[in-house]
């Protein structure tokens, strides 16, 4: 058995969403590059609360509450995290739609097997959100000594768009 390191693990992942997306054709392409960035986010996103630095998502879901009139800095923290979750669960619909079908008691699997979206542009948007989280645990990375692969190295430094 080999110990692993999630973050390196993390960035494996994203530098293979960001090579399937784009040498990407199909919807099954596209979906597994969500899948694959979702992931990504996934586990990056709670190292950075930890470190009390904000994931893309959560930079996002603020934004929308100003925009809506909301300051949700001034919200009690169980109303903000109620608010945030509620935008980043919209951020993550797609990937919470391939990741499993239903929703316990609320939705039984067997009705929850259709749902409209643009896979190509979810998997931008989801890849995007990723890179941009992966760069923020730069501190943690020095911090862990971790040797980061030249793919990832360029991916990360390379200003991407998809």
């Amino acid at each position: 058995m080999k110990t692993h390191n999630k973050i390196l693990l993390a960035g494996e992942l994203l530098v293979d969403a960001e090579k399937t997306y784009r040498s990407g054709e199909t919807d099954g392409e596209f979906a597994k590059s969500i899948l694959l960035a979702g992931a990504v986010i996934g586990i990056v996103a709670p190292l950075l609360e930890e470190q009390k630095i904000k994931s893309s998502h959560v930079q996002l879901a603020e934004m929308a509450a100003r925009l809506r009139g909301l300051d949700v800095t001034n919200l009690p923290p169980k109303k903000r995290g109620r608010e945030i979750g509620r935008s980043i669960g919209f951020y993550r619909l797609v990937y919470n739609s391939l990741k499993h079908a239903g929703d316990r008691e609320k939705v039984k699997p067997s009705q929850d097997l259709l749902f409209d979206a643009n896979l190509k542009e979810e998997a931008g948007h989801l890849i995007s959100s990723a890179i941009d989280d992966y760069n923020k645990l730069s501190l943690l990375r020095r911090e862990t000594n971790l040797e980061l692969s030249d793919n990832l190295l360029t991916l990360l430094q390379s200003g991407w768009v998809a």
